[in-house]
């Protein structure tokens, strides 16, 4: 026990817990500190506000997009037909630009002294720029800067805020104007496109392909575009990187087109535009397997320079000259819709066996060039030949092209008991319309090019549509028996593109197949690997294998001896079919012009390759024939299939 005692507890207010010292020192130094904290938000705020507001405004996040490295386009053979090039481009970030309006204008103003952008031009950009929430994007001002510019405007960028140089991918077309309408091109998004493209995640300054390969595989080729999100000054200065998102390369192609044998056919047809006694202005030449559909050469004259979108041209000279050109150079020619005249007899002879109005004993005795056919209401047309035949059957008639026994076999001579493919000319056309559309025409053939055109298989129901309306009266809308005769070789209405016929060629050459055309042959990624392999795609003619044989016969018959000489090669084994469509007005003689065509295949035994020539103006024989000899004869040197 405690001498104090168990009760003793302390005097009142004593304790031996709290030290009175420590914590009245506490309390001071809370009180100080808070005492600093508020004096110094006040000299931030009050002393120092407008400099930290005036340091919030003047640093900026910017996003800039990294456009990524387009595929390459390559030949058969890998040889390069683009190359990638940088192009210096002077580009404004508005948010970056000063506030006030005079220094802005004052910016302007420079840039035209150095770039020769007028500055209300600028200016407009600009404005148009902030008005569609894009004033964090670079905007490009001027493209394709010359060096010397380049170096004067990163000297000059230090005083401009907002202003800079930038290096965005390009293309040069080393491949030459032969391959023009093959690769086509590409360029600044229109106005029009613009919003489409942005809902696909295009860069407002991202290029895309307008014409070409370039146009058809542009999601191939493009690539995935990056990103660079940074904090910059007031001068446009990095200060931090904030993010950084690395582009991906587009992917490349590979094309079934042989540059070597490309550049020859172009070269050919320009070399023949005056041959044969006539002066023709366009041209079309297409070199295509029957065994899988790919396109060794596809060549249309007038070409252009393809660099010409990608190049300085402020007023637009270059790609005015091109516009006013009569000859309509950015036309492709080869996907272009003409008379084929008689190369379609191939389908009318076809049609004719499997229909059974025509068989390969089927003759006829030609001993004028005027054959008078008594048509509807005892109607008589006189319908011309091209020469006096005399006896033809099936294949010579193929081969020396009577227009009289084609007449004889889509629309019959009923005054010899004949009929045509049906029982009266609207019926006789449906049917021969039928085996037209069978074998491609009418229709796109599917070519990886866009542009296609479609011509024309014209039937009673197309044309009542044609002429409907009050304008015409009756005798223009109905369909007559000179309607059928007439489609019957290939003339009146009838239209097809080159690479319609060679599509039809190669399935008469092929046994039936009716192949897709296709320009490009693998899609390559851009650490070198194969994506993919196109295959071939075809669907079956309506026209049996051994009637086809027949159709070939005539053909041989025709290079060998017939209409088709001037195609002969010896040991190479060539068919074809020669045209010559007249078209037009008459002229002052009497006659009309003609466009001049030959299509057909090598060797006869096994093919490899068709080839199929058009000219403006020509006799089939005597123009076409004789370059597609050329052409299969530098094919059976030189490519390999």
């Amino acid at each position: 026990m405690s001498i104090l005692g168990d009760g003793f507890r302390g005097a009142p207010g004593t304790s031996r817990n709290r030290p009175h010292g420590n914590l009245a020192a506490l309390k001071l130094a809370v009180i100080l500190l808070f005492s600093i904290l508020v004096l110094r938000l006040g000299y931030m705020q009050i002393v120092k506000g407008d400099g930290y507001a005036r340091r919030s405004r003047d640093n900026h996040i910017t996003a800039t997009n990294i456009l990524p490295t387009r595929g390459l386009i390559l030949d058969r053979n890998g040889v390069p037909l683009v190359n990638n090039v940088g192009i210096y481009t002077a580009t404004i970030v508005p948010e970056l630009l000063p506030r006030s309006e005079d220094d802005r204008y004052a910016i302007y103003q420079r840039l035209e002294q150095l770039l020769g952008v007028p500055a209300l031009e600028i200016r407009q950009q600009v404005v148009v720029a902030e008005a569609e929430r894009h004033a964090h994007l670079e905007l490009p001002i001027k493209k394709y800067l010359t060096k010397r510019q380049a170096l004067q405007l990163e000297e000059a960028s230090t005083d401009m805020p907002g202003v800079s140089l930038t290096i965005t991918p390009g293309r040069d077309y080393i491949a030459g104007t032969a391959f023009s309408h093959i690769l086509g091109f590409v360029g600044a998004q229109t106005p029009e496109e613009r919003p489409e493209l942005k809902k696909q995640g295009y860069a407002i300054n991202e290029p895309v392909g307008k014409d070409g390969i370039e146009a058809w595989y542009e999601g191939r080729l493009r690539g995935e575009i990056g990103l660079s999100a940074n904090e910059r000054d007031a001068q446009g200065r990095v200060i931090q990187a904030l993010k950084t998102k690395e582009p991906v390369a587009g992917e490349s192609l590979t094309l079934a087109i042989d540059a070597g044998l490309q550049e020859f056919v172009a070269q050919l047809l320009e070399d023949s535009l005056e041959s044969a006694g006539t002066v023709a202005t366009t041209a079309a030449a297409v070199v295509m397997s029957p065994k899988t559909g790919q396109i060794y050469a596809l060549v249309t004259l007038p070409a252009y320079d393809n660099n010409v979108f990608g190049r300085p041209d402020p007023r637009g000279l270059e790609y005015q000259v091109l516009l006013d050109d009569p000859r309509k150079p950015l036309l492709n020619r080869a996907l272009t819709a003409e008379a084929p005249g008689s190369v379609f007899k191939l389908v009318t002879a076809s049609a004719g066996l499997q229909n059974g109005n025509v068989t390969t004993a089927s003759s006829r005795t030609v001993t004028s060039t005027i054959l008078e056919i008594k048509g509807e209401n005892g109607v008589i047309y006189p319908l011309t030949d091209w020469k006096v035949h005399g006896y033809v059957n099936f294949y010579t008639a193929i081969a020396w092209s009577s227009n009289h026994f084609f007449f004889q076999a889509s629309c019959g001579i009923p005054q010899e008991g004949i009929r045509g493919m049906g029982k009266n000319p609207e019926e006789s056309a449906a049917v021969l319309a039928h085996y037209a559309r069978g074998f491609g025409f009418g229709q796109g053939t599917g070519i990886d090019l866009y542009g296609e055109g479609d011509g024309i298989v014209p039937t009673p129901d197309w044309k009542r549509r044609l002429f409907a309306g009050p304008q015409f009266d009756e005798n223009d809308r109905g369909w007559f028996f000179a309607d059928t005769c007439f489609m019957g070789i290939g003339q009146g209405d009838v239209t097809a593109t080159p690479i319609q016929v060679a599509r039809m060629t190669a399935a008469v050459a092929n046994g039936g197949k009716l192949l897709t055309p296709r320009l490009v042959t693998t899609v390559v990624s851009p650490d070198g690997k194969t994506v993919e392999t196109v295959k071939p795609e075809w669907k079956q003619v309506p026209v049996d294998a051994d009637n086809l044989a027949a159709v070939r016969v005539g053909m041989l018959l025709s290079v060998n001896e017939g209409a088709g000489l001037r195609a002969y090669v010896a040991g190479l084994g060539i068919a074809g079919k020669t045209g010559t469509a007249e078209f037009g007005p008459t002229l002052a003689d009497g006659k009309q012009a003609q466009h001049a065509w030959f299509t057909g295949f090598a060797p006869y035994d096994d093919p490899e390759v068709v080839v199929t020539v058009y000219f403006d103006l020509g006799v089939g024989g005597d123009k076409a024939a004789p370059v597609a000899a050329r052409i299969f004869e530098y094919f059976s040197r030189n490519v390999t299939p």
